[in-house]
């Protein structure tokens, strides 16, 4: 394949994730990382897909602010961190591709069920501390493992009816926490990582901001039930990507 033809498979790739982790806070790999890895070696593919997506985070971040709260997030990201470690030293000691089809198949599952699941199911519950840091944990080893932090804390969010702010609120800084943690092992890993991504972002850019900013307005002309539905169906998608 040509450079110019990669490039410009990169934008469209770039620009339908950002709109969509713009709008939903994840599910950027579920969109641009079922397409950059089938034009892309692995070696530019991944981390190019990681440092996009934190830098699509920190856009959303600085656009969502005022929403956000580090004191209730502090739960998560610290059990999240634990969570990455683990999976670090697990990845050479079990097989990822099965384990990232197994999750796959439950966040179909799950995503399915949301639909049959009646309205009254939806549990308006507050955990304590520990049960946040217990999620932030399975977030952070299901992230190490599968590149999808974000999907254990929207199933979190959703089970617990959490309205579209507060659910951004819960989820914006873990992921953009988890996917720095990644993003350094990565780079501690494979020191050639950033030099194989920067000649690409000066292309990616543009997309990148254009597709946060259509995905954020979205999310603000969108409702509750119906963020809620929109999740439940990237949720689905993720879960395909990761099974095929």
């Amino acid at each position: 394949m040509s450079v110019d033809a990669f490039e410009a498979i990169l934008v469209v790739a770039v620009f339908l994730g950002a709109i969509v982790q713009g709008f939903s806070g994840f599910a950027f790999s579920a969109v641009a990382g079922a397409i950059l890895p089938q034009v892309q070696a692995p070696g530019v593919a991944i981390p190019l897909l990681m440092v996009c997506s934190l830098l699509i985070q920190t856009f959303v971040l600085v656009r969502l602010r005022a929403a956000l709260s580090l004191k209730g997030s502090l739960p998560y990201l610290a059990g999240g961190i634990g969570g990455v470690i683990l999976a670090i030293l697990v990845f050479d000691r079990i097989d990822p591709h099965v384990f990232r089809q197994f999750f796959g198949a439950f966040l179909m599952i799950y995503a399915a069920s949301t639909v049959l699941r009646p309205q009254s199911a939806l549990l308006a519950m507050k955990a304590r501390p520990v049960g946040h840091a217990a999620v932030g944990f399975a977030g952070g080893l299901v992230g190490g493992l599968t590149a999808m932090p974000g999907a254990v804390l929207a199933i979190w969010c959703d089970a617990h009816a959490m309205p579209k702010t507060a659910q951004r609120a819960v989820v914006q800084p873990f992921i953009a926490a988890m996917q720095s943690l990644a993003l350094v092992f990565l780079f501690l890993k494979v020191p050639a990582a950033p030099a194989a991504v920067l000649p690409h972002l000066p292309f990616v850019l543009p997309a990148l901001f254009a597709g946060s900013t259509l995905g954020l307005f979205m999310f603000g002309k969108v409702s509750d039930l119906g963020f809620r539905r929109a999740i439940s169906l990237l949720l689905f998608a993720s879960g395909a990507v990761l099974v095929a």
